[in-house]
């Protein structure tokens, strides 16, 4: 049918695998004829990598920049004999489409020519390859969990101006009709969550020294979605920014990984544009809800990784999916529409929770627990400075060509449990009596609605009474 000979067809089926991950690593260019690989690897891995990291910086790099950052990889690698030439440069960005705008030109420009760039080429492609459901973005951001009350532009860049910190990694697709489970990044391998297992948790928790995304981090979450799609059967896109914490991944079956051009996300990715900050507005309000609770009830406020963690889960829950649509929209993610037609949708207004918000910010106020100075949006964007990544070395890129990152844990972690909330095992009985207490409670205040709503729990609770009765007259029986 066309006319392939099958000299050739035999060689695209013998390199099957390889020629996959090529495309799928999206370092294929659709006018090249031949699949070129690199004589030194290492090399290329590692200008790569800082190439990467560069971009990510607003650094402007030039082609004789690049020649000598080869030359000193080589000779840190131990590779003799080797010359950065023009060739081996240009092959160099041929295989993983370094495009001549990032090495020469203007840097005031260059943002502007690569969004547009971007927006009429790429992007048109992706919206007319995969549906909006299977358009998928994710982003990172910081959060200090426990910072009640500080001020906006504290910079929190190595994690040691505060015990406790994490980085969020969020996603979700076009239409919001599928927000992914948080992966929560903490300093803690093991934190104390009070007999409940990591994997039963309601998000997924890793953790590292410095609670920072590092790419095995990132690849491991990006091959988990990998694997969902594959049990799903969908093919979807997910796009990320351009960071050195995000490498490139071979070997993925369902997922397309489309990376962002460098210093466009406020104008080229949706979670970047209002999401995370509708989140962190969620978050907060419920935080300073907590701090008015403990408050009236006369008690120290206290936050542990648990509670975070849940809170995290509750402020995900609210993000609606017409918020995460829409912002997607305003990023250009949107097919051409007729003509007086608009695919905005009708979303609840933020201001109706920053309203609430702003009852609770008075509250404190009163109880002299809420500064004067310090307005809502101070509160809100409090981390929005924090860092999610480790800026890497030179050294740092060269050891791991030979060595397989993993996270690391020092003292910080002894302490950081030691600052936990210990909570002694629950009784199930004692749970079915709060359970009872609380519908007494809507009850008295005319809430008859959410008091029927809590009637499962008491019914979940007491099957769990008839399962734990059932065992003990098991392990009761099977005594010698």
């Amino acid at each position: 049918k066309f006319n392939v000979p099958r000299t050739t067809l035999n060689s695209w089926l013998e390199n099957k695998d390889q020629i996959v991950d090529v495309i799928d690593a999206d370092t294929f260019s659709v006018n090249q004829k031949q699949m070129w690989t690199s004589t030194h690897s290492d090399i290329e891995n590692c200008l790569l990598a800082w190439l990467c990291q560069a971009r990510a910086q607003s650094i402007l790099v030039s082609n004789p920049i690049l020649t000598e950052k080869a030359n000193q990889f080589a000779a840190q690698l131990g590779v003799e004999n080797f010359e950065c030439t023009n060739g081996w440069l240009e092959r160099f960005k041929a295989r993983h489409g370094v495009p001549s705008l990032l090495v020469c030109g203007e840097a005031n420009s260059a943002p502007q020519l690569l969004i547009n760039e971007w927006k009429s080429t790429t992007l048109v492609a992706i919206l007319a390859q995969y549906e909006p459901q299977d358009i998928y973005n994710a982003d990172e951001t910081g959060l200090l969990p426990n910072r009640t009350l500080a001020f906006r532009g504290e910079k929190c860049s190595s994690g040691k101006q505060t015990k406790q910190r994490f980085t969020i990694l969020l996603a979700a697709n076009n239409d919001g009709s599928d927000k992914r489970k948080l992966l929560v990044i903490g300093k803690s391998a093991k934190p104390c969550f009070n007999g409940i297992q990591i994997n039963r948790l309601p998000v997924q928790y890793t953790a590292n020294k410095k609670a920072w995304m590092v790419s095995t981090i990132f690849e491991e979450y990006v091959h988990t979605l990998d694997r969902d799609m594959v049990r799903q059967k969908r093919k979807v896109v997910l796009i990320v920014d351009n960071c050195p914490a995000h490498p490139r991944i071979t070997g993925l079956k369902a997922v397309r990984l489309q990376f962002l051009p460098p210093n466009t996300t406020s104008h080229t990715q949706p979670l970047d544009s209002d999401v995370i900050r509708n989140f962190k507005l969620h978050y907060r309000h419920d935080l300073a809800m907590h701090a008015l609770i403990a408050a009236d009830s006369r008690n120290t406020f206290k936050m542990d990784v648990l509670r975070s963690i849940t809170i995290m889960k509750k402020a995900w829950d609210l993000v609606e999916k017409e918020t995460i649509a829409n912002c997607f929209h305003h990023c250009s993610f949107t097919r051409e529409q007729p003509a007086g037609e608009d695919n905005v949708l009708e979303e609840k207004s933020e201001s109706e929770e920053s309203s609430h918000f702003n009852n609770t910010v008075d509250q404190l106020r009163i109880v002299s627990l809420w500064p004067t100075d310090v307005s809502q949006g101070d509160f809100i964007d409090v981390d929005a400075v924090v860092s999610v990544s480790e800026l890497t070395s030179d050294s740092d890129i060269v050891a791991a060509q030979s060595t397989i990152d993993k996270p690391d844990h020092d003292d910080d972690e002894e302490e950081e449990n030691n600052n936990n909330i210990l909570h002694p095992p629950i009784k199930i009985a004692a749970g079915i009596a709060a359970v009872d207490m609380l519908q007494l409670l809507l009850a008295q205040q005319g809430i008859e609605d959410a008091a029927y709503q809590l009637s499962h729990l008491s019914v979940v609770l007491a099957s769990l009474v008839s399962t734990q009765t059932r065992q003990n007259i098991t392990d009761y029986f099977s005594k010698d």
